[in-house]
């Protein structure tokens, strides 16, 4: 059975895109970390960072695990409260398959529901595109609502898709507004959506990364939205992770506009943009790595270009801290691994912020100090990112048709799981486990019929790329979460019949009493959590 050290030792490399900043954190009397400027109460962004072993036994070589949290200000926005203003563009497939199950329609509705959300301190350009690319609507103020609507409402499926060429025009007219705007807390996004593969135009993947990375480079970022089952996944969520934007799976057409207006809230009230961080290791460190799922992508910890933070927002990352021979042979109070330096541009004050502090741990010859400062909560931490970096390669393998091996890997990978939990005792590796269970059934099931296989496989990358980020609300959520996950959740207690609140994306007290009496009623624990079995059983998994 593995031991707690065995699993802070994993050797994993990974891709965390997220951020972190300065906090003091003491764990068993020990100082972990040193604040080099002291934060005002009305920051932009709030760290915690802690180490699985802030005190190591002198001659233990294990590497150290660095787990930083980040929450961004929760700011609730009234109607009438100044936000940022925002230079959008809405690039639209129109090819032939937008024909389908009526989903033009719904494309109309949404384009719409993003014109009246919009005010005249707002940009927007419109491009259209299937083999042939349109500048619908130039980058203008958004000022003449029913002239743009009427070019919404006459958009009409045809051709093939040049998706590239269509996100680089749209990329094109953001970016020319930009440089016309003096408003260094405007917002520059543009949001494309397809349905179907990028058949016409460049559709080489690594060049389509590199011209993405080119326009992020210029400060616009882009958001990918896959509709439906046909569109190619992974290349959206590259374009998404690429472009410092979001990536969403629309499953149905019916959630278009809700998940558009998900995306505008998110520009509407984003409290940090231009977020950078920089480790720099000590003279003590041998190498650094950003733990993320997959293995194959590496970022530099000395200079990271992060997402925007929006109002409310946690994210979590983590390093893997590797010193040098002999650093750990003698007792020291004070070994610093290094310095992080984060900076941001703060929205709501426009100005710029940078934070530093410095990472310690100490070194001692007490086995029982050592012990009682260890910090289980960052052990399962990369306990779970491991689980995840196995379960992206075992739907590697179920992708590419090795539906046996897939599923005896999903098996091993659950017990495995399973016996490192009778260690850690911990409720998130719990729902992991379950997650796993779950999933290996709807593996099986999917395995004859290719529109579920397809609908499983978009399904479960998007749970993990969300998880890679350190959000797990599509496949947990629990008493205080916020957001369109838990809408739709109480939208599918409200037509069970056991809910009767409001379908405000809260998870109350209210939606907990509903969700136990939902789970009483199937037969599952009823521990008020909406785990992967309850969410499979209301038909959300």
């Amino acid at each position: 059975m593995p031991t707690i050290a065995a699993l802070i030792s994993l050797r994993i490399a990974f891709l965390f895109t997220w951020v972190f900043m300065a906090a003091m954190v003491t764990y068993g009397g020990v100082l972990l970390a040193k604040r080099d400027m002291q934060l005002n109460e009305q920051v932009a962004l709030r760290p915690d960072v802690s180490v699985d072993r802030p005190v190591v036994l002198a001659g233990e070589a294990a590497p150290f695990f660095v787990l930083i949290r980040i929450d961004a200000a929760d700011v609730i926005r009234e109607p009438g409260d100044p936000r940022p203003s925002v230079n959008l563009g809405l690039v639209l497939d129109r090819s032939g398959s937008m024909a389908d199950v009526g989903k033009i329609d719904y494309l109309r509705k949404a384009a719409a529901m993003v014109v009246e959300r919009l005010s005249v301190r707002d940009h927007l350009a419109i491009v259209e595109y299937d083999d042939v690319i349109t500048v619908m609507w130039p980058s203008a103020p958004v000022e003449s609502l029913t002239s743009i609507n009427r070019l919404c409402a006459g958009l009409e499926p045809r051709g093939s898709t040049n998706l590239v060429g269509g996100m680089m025009r749209g990329a094109d007219e953001v970016l020319s507004r930009r440089r016309t705007l003096d408003d260094a807390s405007t917002i520059h996004r543009v949001l494309l959506l397809s349905d179907g593969l990028a058949n016409q135009g460049v559709t080489d993947p690594r060049e389509i990364a590199r011209l993405v990375r080119s326009v992020k480079s210029d400060g616009v970022r882009i958001s990918a939205l896959g509709l439906g089952r046909d569109y190619d996944e992974n290349l959206m969520q590259a374009i998404a992770e690429n472009g410092g934007g979001n990536y969403y799976y629309v499953e149905h057409p019916s959630q278009m506009a809700r998940i558009f207006e998900r995306e505008l809230e998110t520009l509407f009230t984003t409290v940090a943009k231009d977020v950078t961080l920089r480790f720099e290791p000590s003279a003590a460190v041998k190498s650094v790595q950003v733990l993320a799922i997959d293995a194959d992508k590496e970022l530099d910890a000395r200079n990271l270009d992060l997402d925007n933070f929006f109002a409310g927002e946690s994210r979590t990352l983590l390093l893997r801290v590797e010193t040098q021979p002999a650093t750990l042979s003698v007792p020291v109070e004070d070994l610093e691994l290094g310095r992080l330096n984060i900076s941001y541009f703060d929205v709501a004050s426009g100005r710029a912020e940078a934070f530093e502090q410095s990472v310690k741990v100490a070194v001692s010859n007490d086995a029982d100090r050592v012990s009682q400062a260890r910090n289980a909560n960052v052990t399962v931490e990369a306990e779970l990112i491991e689980a995840e970096r196995r379960h992206s390669e075992v739907i590697a393998l179920y992708e590419s048709g090795q539906t046996d091996e897939a599923d005896a890997q999903m098996q091993a990978l659950e017990l495995e799981r399973t016996s490192n939990n009778e260690i850690l005792n911990d409720s998130r590796l719990k729902t992991k486990i379950e997650a796993l269970k779950v999933e290996r059934s709807q593996m099986a099931a999917a395995a004859a019929a290719p529109e579920e296989r397809s609908a499983y496989l978009k399904s479960s990358k998007q749970r993990l790329y969300q998880a890679q980020q350190g959000k797990r609300v599509l496949y947990s959520l629990n008493l205080g979460d916020k957001g369109i996950e838990v809408e739709r959740l109480q939208e599918a207690l409200s037509a069970e019949g056991l809910y009767g609140g409001p379908v405000d994306g809260v998870y109350t007290a209210d939606v907990q009493a509903a969700v136990e009496a939902f789970q009483s009623r199937e037969a599952l624990a009823a521990d008020g959590v909406a785990g992967p079995q309850t969410m499979e059983a209301l038909g959300l998994y």
